[in-house]
C-alpha cells in the first residue's frame, strides 16, 4: 500500500467503548465511560512515525481521524530557526483506509470473534511516506484531519549514514498501559533525549482487537513517536485466535491465528514481498545506518522455516558493524513444563541459526521479567571489569505491571544442553525496565534503566579483529531485585 512518492496506508480502526449516561451508542453499555483521548474526531490523533524505507532518506507517518476525513494530507519542510519556516512546505497526499471497529475482519474477510468495541463508529487511518529527503537532516512535518484541522508542526531528523547512534527497546506494555507504563516512556525520553529510534518488543496491548487498549498505548506514549520512529514487533497478545481447537491454547503457534486487523492500518512498516502475506509488516529489517541493522522476526507467526531462511539471507548479506535481532518470544528463559513443544522446536531452530549468523544482540520480551545472558567461551556470571569473549548477548525485559518470574535454572539447563556456553548474568522480577543502547564505532554500551532513571544493569561490547569482548558494568554486580506485587493482580484492566 505504498505510493510512488509517499505512502499512505490506513486502516481506520479503533475508538472503543460506549458513553455513559445518555446512550450515544446504540448497542448497550459494554463500556460506560469512553475517555476523550479515545474518541476519534476531525482532528488527527494516534500519530506515529515508522521506517518502511531507507531511514536516511524517508520516513512514514500514520494517524487516525473520524470517518468524515477521507483525504490524507501532510506537509513537510526543512526545519530552520526562521519563524515561518513552513512557507516553503511541500504538500503530499497519502492513502486512507476505513476500519469498522464493531466488525473487525482479517485480510481474508474472516470476522474476529469476541470484539469489545460494541457501539463504536468506523474510523479512518491515514499514512504518508515522505521520500527524497537528505540524510541526518532535521525536517518539520504536520498532518491534517478535516479542512483547517492540522496537527502541530513536529520535528523529525532522518538517519545519518554513519556515526554514533542511540536507540531504545521497550518490552511488553500490555497491562496498566496508561496508568503505569506511561512513566516508563516518560523516563526514557528524559534519559535518552537523543535516541534515534525505539523498538517495541511485542504485546503492545493485552487484547489486540480492543480499541480502548490501543487508545491507552498511544496516550501512554505521548509525543514519543511524533519525533522518533518506532520499530514494532508483533507479540502473542497482538495476535487474534480465529478458532478454538481442542488441546490448543494461546501458547501454540497455530496457523489459525492472525495479527490483529488493527495492526496494519495503524502502522506503516516494511513489506517483505518474498514472504507470505500473513507475515507482511511483522517480519522485516531496518538498516538504520551503515553501523546498525535491525532484524524483526514474528515468533507468533506462521512459516517459521521461511522466516529463518529470510533471516539467514539478510544477515549474511549485511555489512553493518552491529546486528540486532528482535522478536517477542525469548530463546532461553523457559523451564520445565512451562515450555510448549512448539516453542521448544522454534527455540532449537533459532539456536541452530545463531550458530551460523553473526548476531550481536537478541532482544525479546514475553516473560514479564528481566533477564540478561550471553553465549561465548568461558563466560562467567558477574565478572565485573574483566573482558569476556562473547558471541551473542540475550536480553529480556518488560515495561508492564504484569508480573513474570525469572527462571534462572532454565539458563543452567540450556547451558548444560549446549556444553556450558550459556550463562545468565543478571535478572530481576517486578521491576519495569527499558533498554538503552549507545553505539559508537566498535563500541556498544548497554544500560537497563528503571522508571526512576536508575541503571539496573549494564555492559560494554567491543569489537576487534580477534572477536567481541564484553565488560560488565558495576551495576551488574549489585543485589538483584525480585519484588512481589504490591497488590494482587486481578485482571488486565484493573489499573485504570
Amino acid at each position: 500500500m505504498k505510493l510512488s512518492y509517499l505512502s499512505h496506508r490506513i486502516g481506520a480502526a479503533l475508538l472503543g467503548l460506549t458513553l455513559g449516561c445518555a446512550p450515544a451508542f446504540p448497542h448497550g453499555d459494554h463500556e460506560r465511560d469512553q475517555p476523550h483521548w479515545q474518541e476519534a474526531t476531525g482532528w488527527p490523533d494516534r500519530i506515529i512515525t515508522t521506517l518502511p524505507g531507507d531511514p536516511a532518506r524517508s520516513f512514514a507517518v500514520s494517524w487516525r481521524t473520524n470517518i468524515d476525513v477521507t483525504v490524507a494530507l501532510a506537509e513537510i519542510a526543512p526545519a530552520s530557526e526562521v519563524a515561518r519556516f513552513d512557507l516553503g512546505a511541500s504538500t503530499v497526499k497519502g492513502e486512507t483506509t476505513p476500519l469498522s471497529l464493531e466488525a473487525l475482519r482479517t485480510a481474508d474477510g474472516l470476522e474476529v470473534p469476541e470484539i469489545h468495541n460494541t457501539g463504536l463508529p468506523t474510523v479512518n487511518y491515514h499514512s504518508v511516506t515522505f521520500k527524497g529527503l537528505d540524510p541526518d537532516t532535521l525536517y518539520a512535518y504536520r498532518v491534517r484531519g478535516e479542512t483547517g484541522k492540522w496537527s502541530a508542526w513536529r520535528q523529525y531528523r532522518t538517519a545519518p549514514l554513519d556515526g554514533p547512534i542511540s536507540f531504545l527497546f521497550f518490552g511488553d506494555a500490555q497491562t496498566g498501559i496508561r496508568s503505569h507504563v506511561t512513566r516508563v516512556f516518560d523516563t526514557a525520553r528524559q534519559v535518552s533525549p537523543y535516541a534515534r529510534f525505539a523498538i517495541h518488543g511485542g504485546d503492545l496491548v493485552n487484547t489486540p482487537f480492543y480499541d480502548r487498549e490501543w487508545a491507552e498505548w498511544f496516550e501512554a506514549l505521548g509525543p514519543t513517536h511524533y519525533v522518533m520512529p518506532a520499530i514494532l514487533v508483533a507479540g502473542n497478545h497482538d495476535y487474534v485466535n480465529l478458532t478454538k481447537v481442542d488441546g490448543e491454547d494461546e501458547k501454540l503457534f497455530i496457523a489459525d491465528k492472525t495479527v490483529s486487523p488493527i495492526w496494519r492500518p495503524q502502522f506503516t512498516l516494511p513489506v517483505e514481498s518474498d514472504l507470505p502475506a500473513d507475515l507482511h509488516e511483522t517480519v522485516y529489517d531496518v538498516r538504520y545506518s551503515e553501523d546498525v541493522h535491525v532484524f524483526v522476526l514474528d515468533s507468533s507467526g506462521i512459516a517459521f522455516d521461511a522466516q529463518l531462511a529470510w533471516l539467514e539471507r539478510q544477515v549474511m548479506a549485511s555489512k553493518a558493524r552491529w546486528k540486532v535481532l528482535t522478536m517477542h518470544h525469548p530463546l532461553y528463559s523457559f523451564v520445565g513444563g512451562n515450555e510448549h513443544p512448539a516453542h521448544l522446536e522454534r527455540r532449537n531452530q533459532i539456536a541452530e541459526a545463531l550458530e551460523k549468523l553473526d548476531i550481536d544482540v537478541v532482544i525479546t520480551g514475553h516473560r514479564h521479567s528481566y533477564q540478561r545472558g550471553q553465549i561465548g567461551d568461558d563466560v562467567a556470571r558477574y565478572a565485573v571489569g574483566d573482558a569476556q569473549s562473547v558471541d551473542t548477548v540475550f536480553i529480556i525485559t518488560a515495561s508492564s505491571t504484569k508480573r513474570g518470574e525469572s527462571k534462572v535454572d532454565g539458563w543452567q539447563r540450556f547451558s548444560d544442553e549446549e556444553d556450558g556456553d550459556y550463562v545468565l548474568t543478571r535478572s530481576g522480577d517486578n521491576v519495569p525496565l527499558f533498554a538503552a543502547f549507545d553505539l559508537d564505532g566498535d563500541t556498544l554500551t548497554y544500560r537497563a534503566i528503571d522508571a526512576l532513571g536508575e541503571v539496573y544493569d549494564g555492559f560494554t561490547l567491543t569489537k576487534s579483529e580477534s572477536g567481541t569482548t564484553l565488560i560488565n558494568s558495576d551495576e551488574a554486580s549489585e543485589p538483584e531485585k525480585t519484588y512481589d506485587n504490591t497488590a494482587p493482580y486481578i485482571a488486565w484492566d484493573d489499573l485504570r
